[in-house]
């Protein structure tokens, strides 16, 4: 078992030599190179001297003409695109860091021929360092150059909690919100309910109220035909009383009144 744990650890161990030996160092002309173009890049669009609006307005304008003043220092951009990316991005970075100062480290610079070459310089601004970052192909044209203010670790963590505290936060905010849709889920059928009970409620009360008006046109219907039944015995008790040759109808009282079949009534002349 020894053994094995032995022949694991000399196999790591030869893995490891072999990628050392792999890696290549980047050129030392490349990096004099490079290290010259990032004193170059500071003088053109970092130094405090420098009016970065203009440069970007000048860019905007007419990049060729930019472009072979850029060439002169041997600064060679990819597009105009970069080159007002790397300016804005500068700018962007004295909001927070403050003015940049006259102090620029040796370029870190990894890479290759194939892959292209990276570089990271550090910049002293009033308030905190900030990282140049510059990005080139094989033929060393600038593709990328972005300003990214440097943290202390304290400021770091801080960032790290008020993200978390930020994603938590929304993540129980969310959560907050499915339950009072879930408890919504139990309360609409309550108000849906209470809505039809009120409905049917209603609905009673105009049956109730259509009711009671047909049993009052009734009655009315009645009472005015009882009126017309009373004029009508009047006038039968006069007619008899006639015939009689009363001129009272006091001892008359008219029981029923129905409709005769004789058909003497019916040859009667008027």
């Amino acid at each position: 078992m020894k053994k094995l744990k032995s022949l694991f650890l000399c196999l790591g161990l030869s893995a490891m030599i072999l990628t050392a030996g792999c890696s290549k160092a980047v050129d030392p002309a490349i990096v004099s190179q490079i290290n010259a173009d990032r004193e170059a890049l500071f003088f053109e669009m970092v130094s405090p001297d420098v009016n970065k609006l203009a440069i970007i307005a000048e860019a905007e304008e007419d990049f060729d003409i930019k472009a072979q003043v850029l060439e002169e220092q041997d600064l060679k951009f990819a597009s105009q695109e970069v080159y007002v990316a790397a300016v804005k991005s500068e700018l962007a970075a004295e909001e927070e860091a403050g003015n940049p100062q006259n102090r620029i480290s040796e370029a870190k610079v990894s890479g290759n021929a194939e892959d292209g070459y990276k570089a990271a310089v550090v910049v002293q601004y009033d308030n905190r360092q900030v990282y140049m970052n510059i990005a080139y192909d094989g033929d060393l044209t600038i593709t990328d150059i972005t300003f990214s203010p440097i943290y202390s670790m304290g400021e770091s963590m801080t960032k790290a909690a008020l993200n978390t505290l930020l994603g938590m936060g929304s993540v129980f905010c969310v959560l907050i919100l499915i339950m009072c849709i879930i408890y919504l889920f139990g309360i609409i059928p309550k108000i849906q309910k209470a809505s039809a009970d009120k409905k049917a409620k209603k609905a009673a009360v105009n049956t109730e109220e259509s009711v009671d008006k047909t049993i009052a046109n009734i009655v009315e219907k009645e009472e005015g035909e009882l009126v017309d039944d009373t004029e009508l015995v009047a006038v039968i008790s006069a007619a008899i009383a006639a015939y009689e040759g009363n001129s009272s109808t006091d001892g008359f009282v008219v029981r029923s009144i129905r409709k005769s079949q004789s058909k003497k009534w019916q040859n009667a002349q008027y």
